[in-house]
């Protein structure tokens, strides 16, 4: 299983989503399902955010090698799962990329448990925020991530 990540400029939500979900696939036995994240505004190239990096370390997780990349086709395509920050992204996803395939989450859609609610709320973008907003930003993907993984985990084949 291949699950994309997508948010703006992937230097703050998408990379923070991504490395935390490889971590507990890692920790769940099911790091055969392959994580990768995109940006929809086409950004390569850039680390992520100081305070993306900083508020992920607190909990473990690296993302100082990170460096974004815009997304392309081949990444819609290749994907089974793609979860995305805002309703924007969905938006502009379903126009960009239309494949009649209903494999598109938001992010949020998670928050209240492993079964993914019909709607989401939208995970603001904190660039240009001080680390406290990322901080919180943090708390709110890791409950989704956690509710994703037990999804996974019980709709995955063994």
């Amino acid at each position: 299983m291949k699950i994309l990540v997508v948010c703006s400029g992937n230097i703050c939500r998408s990379p923070m989503v991504a490395e935390y979900l490889k971590h507990r696939l890692g920790r769940e036995g099911l790091s055969h399902v392959v994580v990768s994240s995109a940006g929809t505004l086409g950004i390569n190239g850039a680390p992520a955010a100081a305070e993306a990096i900083e508020a992920m370390a607190e909990v473990d997780v690296d993302l100082q090698g990170h460096r974004s990349r815009g997304i392309s086709a081949a990444d819609i395509q290749s994907s089974d799962m793609v979860i995305v920050m805002d309703h924007r992204h969905l938006e502009e996803l379903a126009v960009r990329y239309p494949t009649g395939r209903d494999f598109r989450y938001l992010l949020r859609q998670f928050e209240k448990g492993p079964e993914p609610a019909s709607s989401g709320r939208d995970l603001q973008d904190p660039i240009g925020s001080e680390l406290a907003v990322f901080r919180k930003q943090r708390e709110v993907l890791r409950v989704c991530v956690d509710h994703l993984v037990l999804h996974l985990k019980h709709t995955l084949p063994s």
